[in-house]
């Protein structure tokens, strides 16, 4: 083998690598909502309600709701209109939340440029950062990131 091969192999080896480890490490994005105070009963007390507490539980959603609400048609969760937020750069982790609900990220990427975007509760962000926050603003919301992330604001809804 000349040279000039042996580098031409080396160069596909490490690309095929790298295309192998980038598919690999992308894992199937988690569906993220916001949380929302529910009081838990406490009857432990003889069956006798001892106390009531609050909770935050993420909200409690449906996929047909995940996949509505991307979909561009109005949902509520306990009487308040869902938000929904999602990542209008073309990433990977788009492509895979949209195909997990069996839409196209296209369809998504289209609605967040009509003028009724805000009707529609569609929120588009830039990065995960943005994305939690987005969550966390447009309450109940639902949206996606690469990892599981808890914080007193956003759980993981699935």
């Amino acid at each position: 083998m000349s040279y000039l091969n042996r580098i031409a192999f080396a160069n596909l080896s490490a690309l095929l690598c790298g295309l192998v480890l980038c598919t690999t490490s992308m894992a199937d994005p988690v569906w993220h909502c916001s949380r929302s105070y529910v009081q838990v009963a406490d009857a432990s007390d003889n069956f006798q309600l001892a106390s009531l507490d609050a909770e935050r539980e993420v909200v409690r959603l449906s996929l047909r709701d995940v996949y509505t609400i991307y979909q561009g048609s109005p949902v509520k969760v306990s009487g308040l209109p869902l938000s929904a937020c999602f990542n209008g750069g073309k990433d990977l982790l788009t492509n895979l939340a949209m195909r997990s609900l069996g839409a196209d990220s296209a369809v998504v990427q289209t609605l967040s440029r009509q003028s009724s975007i805000t009707t529609n509760r569609l929120y588009m962000v830039h990065d995960e950062k943005a994305m939690l926050a987005c969550i966390t603003q447009h309450h109940p919301a639902i949206g996606y990131l690469a990892k599981p992330t808890h914080t007193e604001a956003v759980g993981p809804c699935f």
